[in-house]
């Protein structure tokens, strides 16, 4: 891409996100964004505020020479209202972060990156093989525990971060985000620099 391109870093939970955040966001690319690395905690820990931090700032002072615009951290609600999940990120982001001079947004995915997913039911339908069951695909934020039900759609294929990738790269952001707030907000978040939520 042109150097008039915005470079953009994104902090996610774990293997699955690092997967299929690059394809939901690939739309970007012709607005001149450029989602260049999904960072997550090492050894499966979870992305708490320090976490965020410490994967912001090795990530801002290794790239010393192309360093990124911005870093989007997105954190998954986990049935928790999202004020609730993102408020330490928020209170305590920006005092950790001193030296990054990259703008550093928080999101959410209600409850989980999943969710986003049975937003595109059209697109997720084929990929499954079968009816996608008694969720309501208007309202995907509003699915309980989006994870598990894709699981249980899948019957026999077994759930891992390539099957959420394989499954990422098929889906329209567009229609993810006519309906899924919580996607909005991050695909905002990521292009435009208002928060997620």
């Amino acid at each position: 891409m042109p150097d008039a391109s915005k470079r953009v870093i994104v902090i996610a939970s774990g293997e699955t996100e690092r997967r299929a955040l690059p394809h939901l966001v690939r739309c970007l690319r012709g607005r001149g964004i450029v989602v260049d690395d999904v960072r997550i905690p090492p050894s499966n820990r979870p992305l708490t505020p320090d976490m965020a931090t410490n994967l912001i700032k090795a990530t801002w002072y290794e790239t010393s020479d192309a360093q990124p615009d911005k870093f989007v951290v997105v954190v998954d609600t986990d049935r928790k209202e999202p004020n609730d999940v993102l408020q330490p990120f928020r209170e305590r982001l920006p005092a950790q972060v001193h030296g990054v001079t990259a703008d550093v947004l928080c999101a959410y995915a209600q409850e989980h990156l999943e969710a986003w997913y049975f937003a595109d039911a059209d697109n997720l339908r084929p990929h499954v093989g079968r009816n996608l069951g008694s969720v309501d695909t208007s309202k995907p934020d509003g699915i309980q525990n989006p994870k598990s039900h894709l699981k249980n759609i899948l019957g026999d294929r077994v759930y891992t971060a390539r099957v959420s990738e394989e499954i990422a790269r098929r889906l329209d952001a567009g229609t993810i985000a006519q309906r899924s707030p919580s996607f909005k907000g991050f695909l905002d978040a990521v292009a435009n620099g208002s928060g997620g939520g």
